[in-house]
């Protein structure tokens, strides 16, 4: 009965060993599969951080060609849709710069052309590629002019520019409220710098400007003196005469001075 007893025990002992090494085996195949988890894990964080980098610098790319795109067009709302094609809304659009814009602009300043959007029976705008910024921005500075024609002007902004600029407005408003001298340039707000004229009062104007220049003879009657340099000047100036000498070089009147008389040969021959 002990023996058998004791092969229980021995049985149980094994049991519980069997156990804990299977407890164990398991935390350790937890352990391993965690670390193979983690390690998968940072490699595809590490590739997720490199993708994101790689699409912010395209996208940046894509935002400056983008930029470069737009930077010479301009959009005109307000144009009837009465052409018959490109050639016919190219005239439309020379006879508004020439004519009710009065600025002379030739066919080939006009690189492209084209209305936005689908034809849904509103007039849809009109975008215009200008072939050099100064003529663009001549354009843009009298887009004033088009107020009785009922068509004003715009810049080409993309998407995200012109939601960005809706959001500034406000700010931009408060600003000026304020006082600030601010302006919506792109999708930022710039402020001015303050004019040095508008800062100083008129009588500091006054003291900065240039005095008179006042002659040596108003000097003199004022004064009742003359400096010693002055006269010296004058007198010099005054007792200066003109020879045929004065129009000489130095080299010249050496050459006239060391030469010998000439000897006439009629002399010679009477001697």
């Amino acid at each position: 009965m002990e023996e058998v007893v004791k092969i229980l025990q021995n049985i149980q002992d094994d049991v519980s060993k069997n156990k804990q090494e299977m407890k164990e085996m398991e935390l350790n195949i937890k352990e391993f599969i965690n670390n193979k988890i983690d390690e998968k894990f940072l490699i595809f964080e590490t590739k997720n951080k490199e993708l994101e980098t790689k699409i912010e610098q395209q996208q940046k790319t894509i935002d400056i060609l983008d930029k470069q795109l737009r930077r010479k067009n301009v959009i005109f709302f307000g144009i009837e849709e009465k052409e018959k094609g490109y050639e016919s809304l190219l005239s439309i659009v020379l006879d508004i710069i020439n004519n009710q814009m009065k600025i002379p602009c030739q066919k080939w300043e006009i690189e492209h052309a084209n209305r936005i959007g689908k034809n849904t029976g509103k007039i849809r705008p009109v975008v215009v590629t200008i072939t050099t910024t100064s003529r663009k921005i001549e354009i843009l500075k009298k887009k004033k002019s088009l107020k009785d024609a009922n068509i004003y002007l715009k810049e080409d902004f993309p998407p995200n520019v012109l939601q960005k600029r809706k959001e500034l407005q406000e700010d931009l408003k408060r600003e000026r409220e304020t006082g600030k001298r601010v302006i919506l340039r792109y999708d930022k707000i710039v402020t001015l710098k303050t004019r040095e004229s508008e800062i100083r009062t008129p009588t500091e104007r006054n003291k900065n400007k240039r005095l008179m220049s006042i002659s040596p003879e108003e000097t003199f009657k004022e004064t009742g003196t003359e400096s010693s340099n002055e006269r010296t000047k004058q007198i010099t100036k005054r007792n200066k005469s003109q020879t045929i000498t004065s129009f000489l070089r130095p080299s010249q009147l050496n050459l006239n001075e060391q030469a010998p008389p000439t000897v006439n040969a009629k002399d010679t021959q009477k001697n």
